[in-house]
């Protein structure tokens, strides 16, 4: 599993072809001005969702973790 900052991942095509080759399972913040601190409180409120998602989510795939900590499936598209 990856947990990035960086949402512009699955928009670069070699970068995306890497998360594939490689079978990523990605967690980005949704939002990219989270300070450390609100990054850690929303991580805190995903983790069990991120753990579900990445344990029912065939790899690769890019889900979004919101400042709420909701999580999101981002790519691929269902």
């Amino acid at each position: 599993m990856l947990l990035t900052a960086d949402k512009r991942i699955r928009y670069n095509i070699i970068e995306k072809q890497a998360l594939a080759q490689h079978g990523v399972k990605e967690f980005v913040f949704a939002s990219g001005n989270l300070s450390g601190a609100e990054m850690a409180l929303a991580l805190e409120a995903a983790i069990r969702k991120m753990v579900r998602l990445a344990d029912r989510t065939k790899p690769p795939f890019v889900a979004a973790i919101t400042r709420s900590g909701e999580v999101h499936l981002r790519w691929p598209k269902e």
